[in-house]
């Protein structure tokens, strides 16, 4: 189990004053890589930057094998963390598998807010006690992170008649941010390779890689091929990859695998491909891309994007300006899409251009830092450059203070965690 015990002061070294809001987040994983990891490590980072206190248990990490014993460990963890270090203002679920022992806890805890992430495949997944523990607990509320999401849990029934359930997007934590637009400064000034790459980026164990769509792409890269000539595809993702990922890709040319490559490593695939593509199936079992936080990290170096032809991805990208999606899910649909890319690399760079702007103003931190005092605290909070001060719980405004240097970023809680995983 891991707990977050990062001490908090604001961007000049002081202080703020007691009791500031506390959370108590359980989430399913950590140092696993994935998009649920970066999302919720994102959330983690600006509740506390933004003057929270969050206390973290995790069900499992690396070399944790998931079971009835790690199960029992986290319950037993969540709820003596909750009764001991409580009370908590908010306890905020980001999964909806972990419901039971949420409930539990922000009932010991006395929090008055229980929010719960939906990512996208969990709203078909989940158990019928959660959806009834959802319905019943005065505390607990869904939060989704697309409209797509919201949408699907609207249909689903797991409202029971409250209407739609807040969006809270994916964010990008603020050094990760600052790296990728920093890897696409130099796109505009550099010479079109003579051969494009085309990026995809998710994790490659078994269960990840067979939704994202590969077999597709490979499928579809002989006709592209073709038509446009020689293509490079670059697959990286968290490792290891298994033998089946290993004789899928094998035979096919051109194509390289990274395995779990390093941020600075991956900042630059992003910055120096011509084309990212996310081809998530929605086949069962797997029912698609909840948001892909994937698609913005690559907007954000510059990368015009493909979508996955279904899911929640709509939020993550604009279609026909910073890229585009196939008309549907089959090979000849994504080879009609890359080809179309492929063959003008002036409309490429113009949708590049363009999906830089509009990341960066998508993932504005001050706005996204906002938005999960909301969804989380229901609580306003200021923007990252005015220091709060807290008083039983709730913000009150002080002046301004200069800027945070950036040997202040460990300070205020940044980092630039492991990147690479699922969308």
């Amino acid at each position: 189990m891991i707990f977050s015990r990062r001490p908090f002061i604001t961007a000049d070294g002081r202080p703020l004053a007691a009791h500031p809001p506390r959370v108590l987040l359980l989430a399913p994983s950590e140092g696993l890589g994935g998009g649920i990891e970066r999302y919720l490590g994102t959330v983690e980072t600006l509740l506390e930057s933004g003057g929270a206190v969050v206390r973290r248990v995790d069900l499992r990490g690396p070399g944790t094998p998931i079971g009835p014993a790690a199960r029992l460990r986290f319950t037993v963890t969540a709820l003596r963390t909750a009764s001991r270090a409580g009370p908590f203002g908010a306890v905020l679920t980001g999964h909806p598998s972990l419901i039971p022992v949420a409930a539990a806890a922000a009932t010991v805890a006395r929090a008055r807010r229980g929010p719960v992430i939906f990512h996208g495949i969990d709203i078909w997944g989940r158990r019928r006690i959660g959806k009834a523990i959802l319905a019943r607990h005065p505390a607990m509320y869904p939060v989704a992170v697309s409209s797509f999401s919201a949408g699907a849990l609207a249909g689903a029934g797991v409202l029971a008649g409250s209407g739609v359930a807040p969006v809270l997007h994916p964010g990008i934590a603020p050094a990760w941010r600052a790296a990728l637009l920093e890897s696409g400064i130099d796109r505009p000034h550099r010479t079109a390779a003579p051969i494009p790459t085309l990026l995809s980026v998710f994790r490659l164990n078994f269960a990840e890689w067979e939704g994202k769509g590969l077999r597709e792409l490979l499928a579809a890269l002989p006709e592209v091929r073709r038509r446009v000539g020689p293509v490079r595809l670059v697959i990286a993702g968290r490792g290891p990859a298994n033998e089946s990922l290993r004789q899928v890709i094998a035979g096919h040319e051109d194509v390289e695998l990274l395995e779990s490559p390093d941020d600075a490593t991956l900042a630059r695939l992003y910055g120096t491909a011509d084309l990212f593509a996310l081809c998530t199936r929605t086949r069962p079992p797997h029912s698609g891309e909840g948001y892909g936080i994937v698609l913005i990290e690559a907007q954000l170096a510059g990368c015009p994007v493909v979508a996955p032809a279904s899911g929640g991805s709509r939020d993550a990208y604009v279609e026909g300006l910073t890229g585009t999606s196939p008309a549907d899910e089959s090979p000849e649909a994504l080879a009609a899409v890359l080809t179309d890319l492929l063959t003008d690399r002036d409309r490429l760079a113009r949708l590049g251009r363009a999906a830089a702007e509009w990341a960066r103003t998508a993932t504005n931190p001050d706005e996204h830092m906002k938005a999960v005092f909301t969804a989380v605290l229901g609580i306003p909070r200021p923007t990252s450059d005015s220091a709060p001060a807290w008083r039983d719980g709730q913000a009150e405004a002080v002046p301004p203070m200069p800027p945070a240097r950036p040997e202040a970023e460990a300070t205020l809680g940044y980092r630039t965690t492991s990147l690479v995983g699922d969308a």
